[in-house]
């Protein structure tokens, strides 16, 4: 369940920070997010049904 759960947010503020793609970062934070919340309850019920 843990590799289920998306990035975190603070990864922004660290690539900002040191001078990396800051909008490449949140793009990446926002698909994690999304697919986190797409895979856990699928990964949920296949656990569920077993």
């Amino acid at each position: 369940m843990f590799s289920a759960l998306p990035t975190a947010s603070s990864c922004y503020v660290l690539a900002a920070r040191m001078g990396y793609d800051g909008a490449f970062v949140a793009a990446l934070v926002t698909v994690s997010t999304l697919l986190g919340m797409a895979s856990l309850p699928l990964a949920l019920g296949v656990l569920n049904a077993g």
